[in-house]
This record gives structure tokens, sequence and C-alpha cells, in this order.
């Protein structure tokens, strides 16, 4: 990778949450993922709290481990409505299929720069049993209403939590991080999958997605927002 890739202004820094859990038929192990954000400090990359606000020009990438073998998909979503697919990325290696048990990072070379003005970026991650079509995926996002008004993520600023400025600790905004995707996202769906809701759990720097029924299988869909100022 000749470039570090550069975030939007609104999702290109982020990591991504899931809504709907879909279950196949054809593999009833439960599917829950685990997603940690990092950031570099200095030479080295830490994880953060998943709230953690970022400063224009942190570089974060994320690191990716599934419970289950399958697909991995994450597209950035502007506050536009314009979506770019940042895994896999264009231009590279379309090989996006995850094993079981192991660990992936998000680029796998260098990070994400944070820019644009204050805000939350967030994308949408997508792991599926079977291999999607990216520009029906892309569609699918792209037509997907997003929340409008004072409470969208658009019109938000960041803030820190008061009780971590008391404490003088980082700056941490509660509505950062994993969260179900706000509206229904209608995937062309292969036969005998069914849309489940998931639960969210963190612990220390990294957050467990998994299906609230744990008879469900391996997709996923959520979105991860990056808090910036």
């Amino acid at each position: 990778m000749n470039k570090r890739p550069r975030c939007s202004s609104a999702l290109m820094a982020a990591a991504v949450c899931w809504t709907p859990a879909l279950w196949c038929s054809e593999n009833t192990q439960p599917a829950a993922v685990d997603i940690v954000v990092e950031r570099k400090d200095g030479t080295e990359w830490r994880a953060v709290d998943p709230h953690y606000v970022f400063a224009s020009q942190d570089q974060i990438r994320f690191v990716f481990r599934s419970d289950v073998p399958g697909n991995l998909y994450v597209m950035n979503r502007t506050p536009s409505g314009a979506s770019d697919w940042i895994f896999p990325a264009p231009g590279t290696d379309p090989e996006n299929r995850v094993a079981a048990g192991q660990s992936y990072r998000i680029p796998a070379q260098g990070g994400f720069v944070i820019s644009g003005p204050p805000g939350f970026d967030t994308t949408v991650w997508i792991l599926s049993p079977h291999p999607l079509q990216l520009g029906a995926a892309a569609d699918a996002i792209a037509d997907t209403p997003k929340e409008r008004g004072a409470n969208s993520q658009d019109n938000l600023i960041p803030r820190c939590s008061d009780t971590l400025l008391v404490a003088r600790g980082p700056c941490t905004d509660d509505r950062a991080g994993a969260a179900p995707f706000h509206e229904r996202l209608n995937l062309p769906q292969a036969d005998g999958l069914i849309a489940r809701d998931l639960n969210f759990s963190n612990d220390g720097g990294r957050t467990r997605i998994a299906p609230r029924d744990q008879t469900s299988g391996n997709v996923i869909v959520y979105e991860f927002r990056i808090a910036h100022r």
C-alpha cells in the first residue's frame, strides 16, 4: 500500500455495527465476532476504549475476529449517503474469506487517518456465510435510510463523558462504538437465512457481538461509530 487510506469526515475512519444476525440452516454453530479499535501511539499500536474520541490526524485500525468462518465486507458510509468499500479495499486482492478464530487487521498495513470536521464516522460490517455481490450490497446500504433530525449522528458533535473529565481520564463518548444498524438492511439473502437481533458487550477494549438466539448461525450486520474532534 503506497499511501495510507484517508478517512472521510463521516465514516471512513470507523468500524461497524451489526443489526441483524442471520441464521443459516447449514451451520448451527453460534455466530459471534470480536472487534477492537487500535490507535497508533508513536511507533506502537494500542487498543483503546471503543467509545474513545479521536483527534484529527490520529491513525486507527481495526482488529476483527470471528468464531465462525465467513466472507467479511466493510463499507464506509458518508453523511451524504455515498458508500465506499474499505474491505476488501479497491485495487487490492479481493479475497475476503476469514477463518474461524483468526484475527485480521483492517487495513492489513498502515492505518486510516482521521480527518474532516468533528463528528461521527460510521462503517457498516457484514459477515456472510456466502459471497455477496458487491454492487448489490453497496446499493442496499446506500438505499437504507439514515436516522434524520436532531438525533442523527450527522448532526452531533462528540463530547467527553463528565465522569471521565472529573477523573482526568481519556475523552470518551458513549454514542461511539459498536451498535445496531439503525434501519433494516435489505441485502440480497440466500435461502435459509433469517434475521436475528444481536447482543453487544465490552470487555476492556474489545467489543463482542453475538446473536441473542444462540442457536443462530453465522451472518451478522452491524455498524461501528468513530467519534472524532
